[in-house]
């Protein structure tokens, strides 16, 4: 009997003993060659740039055989080993990393090919040390793509590291998760103290468009409402400016809570209130010129030019001179500028429609304009700077129309140097100056200006002559200010050839980088290429007989070339036709938005102020409803590709019907101003709205 007990109880044992040896072993991964003794057999390369790219087997007295990998420019170098895993299970990467030169972006890290996520950033030069990344399977993941090396999606980097003893084994809990998950969000449960997303905001983005969109149609139809009699200019004495104030309060009121709802998180769980990218990159740009200075700034990894870092520096010093360090009030501090240029437009609005609309009306636009959800999103959700481009934009016009053609010459070039897409309208600016110059402009508001000056240079009168030499000064500031700040970043050392850069060729060899850097036929712009299929694909890939990059040329080419010709054509026809160079500048930079390639989801969204001010300048209402179409299409896209990259270390990139139907929208968006902006420039018949 007791023998019988003892073969059943170590029967038992044994049952027990397979079982958990079953569990572990499902649970266990082999990665193999993880110690490169055997070269970097069993891995694969993948390199972003093929040049100057260096992968091989290296010895290190410490360490043996280590995996070398090298990049002589910004670059995403890997090599990649895809493990067999299971589903819904936590894993811990891990590695041994030493660096030299390493520099930008993701620095030298451990990741997850396919889904963007790294490790912590290697940066610099530094001795062997230990790096690890746990996350979690998918529901239905049965494969990981181990990856080690210099960048990472969206984050490049540059210069040298050796890798040693890659691992991967289980881990008890994980945030981060290494696939996309197909099951409802219900299921997966908290991992810590948030839930881990599981799918696309689709809804989320839907819901909160579909209120914007309510909210900011109310807003119009109070305008209209507001401009149902004739204009009263004169009969109520006073002025506006505690409604004016009001407004402005309010809107900055608004745009703090945006700032503090609008947030996500980095890989690392630490929360970045705003875009995770954008803000970080603007944070640590600002304190490096505040903290290093101009001089030395561009021997780090940057891709806007010099004119908003400057900002960007100051802003950095006044915070430090303020003690403030918490996360919400960085990010607040970086934004401000935006916020600032938001109330600006918001304030210009109600200046130029007080002088053709009703009081009432004027501040109902005004407010429209105050509390257009997308602006707002961008300015102080996002914490990007496009208000401060757009600004640059519409600021020139008036300007112009005002007969101070010096004076907008210098604000163009300021918008230059805060954005690249600034050159974009450069030449529809060209072609307003020689309009000026041959024709001369109906001042926008009074007489002629300068005339103290043109006396100086013998001009009794206002002639061509006079003309042509504002026009030359203004192109003169423009570039003046172009090169006085740019020879202010000079004489940093290039970090790629060891040379120090001196004048100002680097600064257009700058533009040329930022402008083709993201090499692909749509970066998340909702536009005909997103509306094929087309979003991050690269711009060599065939396509009707050319390809991607090949057909976006021709597309904003012919988009340049048509607004020039309906310019020329509006300014000769039509004496009254100071609406046309805004409403033809929204047209050309959305048609370049739709058709061409390289295009971002903001780079269309200056065209929101240009129509607003060509709506006031037309009295036509079908500018409006185009403008506030256009703010809500806008809006989706810029939340959409918030989430894309707020979202993207979860594997969660982005909701094809939800590209598609948005693309949609915005492609008959551009088929609805078309044919308002051709019967505008054409006829110069407006279909008039009450105002007026």
């Amino acid at each position: 009997m007791r023998l019988k007990k003892s073969v059943l109880t170590a029967a038992a044992v044994l049952l027990c003993m397979l079982f958990v040896c079953g569990v572990c072993a499902e649970a266990a991964v082999e990665l193999i060659n993880g110690s490169f003794e055997a070269g970097t057999k069993a891995w694969q390369k993948k390199a972003y740039v093929e040049e100057g790219v260096t992968v091989e087997l290296a010895g290190d007295p410490e360490r043996g055989s280590v995996a070398h990998i090298a990049a002589e420019t910004d670059n995403d170098v890997r090599l990649i080993q895809n493990v067999s895993v299971q589903p819904n299970t936590a894993y811990k990467l891990s590695c041994y990393v030493k660096t030299a030169g390493v520099e930008g972006g993701a620095g030298a890290c451990l990741g997850v090919y396919g889904i963007a996520v790294s490790s912590q950033a290697c940066t610099g030069d530094t001795d062997w040390h230990y790096i690890e990344l746990v996350g979690k399977t998918a529901d239905n993941q049965k494969e990981l793509a181990v990856s080690v090396g210099i960048g990472s999606h969206g984050a490049v980097s540059k210069g040298e590291a050796w890798f040693d003893d890659v691992k991967i084994e289980p881990a008890d809990n994980a945030s981060v998760m290494f696939g996309k998950n197909t099951a409802p969000a219900s299921q997966t449960g908290k991992k810590t103290d948030r839930e881990v997303p599981t799918e696309f905001p689709t809804k989320s983005i839907l819901t909160v468009c579909a209120v914007a969109a309510v909210f900011t149609i109310a807003l119009a139809f109070w305008h209209f409402y507001c401009g149902r009699k004739p204009m009263n200019v004169g009969t109520v004495k006073g002025g506006d400016w505690h409604w004016v104030l009001l407004i402005l309060a309010l809107a900055l009121v608004f745009r703090i809570v945006i700032s503090l709802i609008v947030y996500c998180y980095n890989t690392n769980g630490n929360i970045v209130y705003g875009h995770k990218v954008d803000v970080n990159d603007f944070i640590f740009w600002g304190n490096s010129v505040a903290q290093n200075g101009i001089s030395k700034f561009y021997e780090g990894w940057c891709d806007y030019p010099p004119g908003y870092m400057l900002i960007l520096g100051l802003m950095s010093g006044i915070r430090s001179m303020l003690g403030i360090s918490s996360p919400y009030a960085n990010a607040l501090f970086i934004k401000i500028p935006c916020i600032i240029a938001d109330l600006a437009c918001a304030y210009i609005v109600y200046r130029i429609s007080r002088k053709t609309m009703r009081r009432s009306a004027a501040l109902a636009l005004m407010a429209l304009c105050a509390f257009t959800p997308v602006f707002a999103y961008i300015s102080s959700g996002w914490g990007q700077i496009d208000q401060v481009l757009a600004l640059m934009l519409i600021v020139p016009i008036l300007l112009l129309y005002r007969r101070h053609p010096i004076w907008a010459g210098l604000i163009y070039g300021c918008g230059i140097l805060m954005k690249p897409q600034a050159l974009m309208c450069g030449p529809l600016f060209a072609a307003a100056y020689l309009i000026y110059v041959f024709k001369g402009l109906e001042p926008y508001d009074g007489p002629a200006r300068n005339r103290r000056f043109g006396k100086m240079l013998g001009f009794k009168q206002d002639c061509a002559a006079f003309r042509f030499i504002e026009t030359i000064i203004a192109v003169l500031a423009a570039v003046g200010v172009i090169a006085v700040v740019g020879l202010m970043f000079s004489g940093y050392t290039d970090p790629e050839t060891g040379e120090k850069v001196t004048g100002i060729m680097w600064l257009i060899e700058k533009y040329y980088k930022t402008a083709t850097s993201y090499n692909y036929a749509t970066v998340n712009a909702y536009n005909y290429w997103a509306a094929i299929g087309a979003n991050w694909a690269k711009t060599d890939v065939p396509y009707a007989g050319l390809t991607y990059g090949e057909w976006g040329t021709i597309g904003m080419a012919v988009s340049v070339m048509l607004s020039l010709g309906m310019y020329v054509y509006s300014s000769l026809r039509h004496k009254n036709c100071k609406g046309s160079l805004p409403l033809i500048m929204a047209f050309m930079l959305a048609g370049i938005f739709t058709f061409g390639h390289f295009m971002h989801e903001r780079y269309v969204f200056p065209a929101l102020m240009l129509l607003l001010v060509a709506y006031i300048l037309y009295n036509d209402w079908r500018i409006l409803v185009l403008y506030v179409l256009y703010s809500i299409s806008i809006l989706v896209n810029c939340m959409a590709a918030f989430y894309y990259s707020a979202l993207h270390q979860y594997g969660l990139y982005w909701d094809n019907d939800l590209v598609f139907a948005d693309s949609i929208v915005n492609i008959a968006l551009f088929a609805l101003l078309a044919p308002t902006t051709l019967d505008l420039v054409i006829r110069n018949k407006p279909w008039k709205s009450y105002n007026g």
